[in-house]
Formats: C-alpha cells, sequence, structure tokens
C-alpha cells in the first residue's frame, strides 16, 4: 500500500508535496516522514528487545536515533530518498513478519520505553496491530490531501489490497 500511496504523491510537484496544507502534519511529505518514523521507532524496541530475527538490522531503524519523543521528526528531506528508505523498509518488515516470528511469539510481551520514556510491557500482537493501525490512520490523511490536490490514489481499503495480492 505504501507504494501506491508514494506513487500518487510522487505525481504531485515538490511544492505541492512540501506545502502547509493545515493537515495534522502540515504537508504530505511531512506526514509521510511521521509514519516512516513511527515505523524505524517501533521496530528499534522490538530490534533492542531482542526480535530482530537477523532481519532488522541498525540500518532498518536508522535515522531515528535521539528522536523518540519527536513526533515531528524528518528523516529525508528529499522525496525519493524518503520514498527510496520506505521501500527498503517495508521489504524488511514484511521479511521480519513472515520470516521472524512464530505463532507463539505474538503473545509473548514485548518490553520497551515510550516517547515520554516510561517502561512498558505490551503483547507483540498488540503492538503490531498499533504499527499498522498507525500507518492506515495517517495514509488516510495522506489520501486526504492527495483528493485535494486531485490525485486519486486508488483503492486504500485493506480489502482491496488483500484480493490484488492473492494471486
Amino acid at each position: 500500500m505504501n507504494d501506491r500511496i508514494y506513487s500518487a504523491a510522487e505525481r504531485l510537484p515538490a511544492s505541492i508535496r512540501t506545502q502547509d496544507q493545515k493537515a495534522f502534519f502540515g504537508s504530505i511529505h511531512a506526514t509521510l516522514n511521521h509514519i516512516l518514523w513511527g515505523d524505524k521507532i517501533w521496530l528499534g524496541r522490538f530490534f533492542k528487545g531482542g526480535y530482530s530475527f537477523d532481519i532488522l538490522t541498525e540500518e532498518t531503524i536508522a535515522g531515528v536515533e535521539g528522536q523518540n519523543s519527536n513526533h515531528r521528526h524528518e528523516i529525508e528531506e528529499n522525496f525519493d530518498r524518503l520514498k527510496e528508505e520506505r521501500m527498503k523498509v517495508d521489504r524488511d518488515l514484511v521479511r521480519w513478519i513472515g520470516e521472524g516470528f512464530t505463532e507463539s511469539d505474538f503473545i509473548k510481551d514485548l518490553e520497551y520505553h515510550n516517547t515520554k520514556g516510561t517502561a512498558q510491557s505490551s503483547p507483540i500482537f498488540s503492538v503490531l496491530t498499533h504499527l499498522f493501525n498507525h500507518q492506515t490512520h495517517h495514509r488516510g490523511q495522506v489520501t486526504t490531501l492527495l483528493f485535494q490536490n486531485g490525485i486519486d490514489p486508488g483503492p486504500t481499503d485493506l480489502i482491496y489490497y488483500l484480493r490484488s495480492n492473492s494471486n
């Protein structure tokens, strides 16, 4: 789904992608940066918690060091490099979910520190649900901004994605 959103966004000029459109994170670019920031923060927590499965690496989570509480941290100013990093993280993420976890891992707890530095413990299935829900929430904001700028990214509902990838 991220590839579809990025492909739609790159049809806009950079000046529109980076323009403050009064969205929560301002621009399309800033919102896409935030989604990637959130993913890297969560993947870093798994990495530090011993759940890298030799798939997640320092490179996967690079760019957010010391930025745990900075929800507006800009990982990449250049859109092409942001897209490249997003696609790399997505490849690692899909492989990590598909090859790393066993069914019994999902009910284990992940111990981590939240963005305020408070120690937390949550079941892995809950954390993964949150990670993907966070992406979905903010991709919805991006699709609204795309539509407002005359770009139709196509269907973004999960069921359409599952159908298109079932073959």
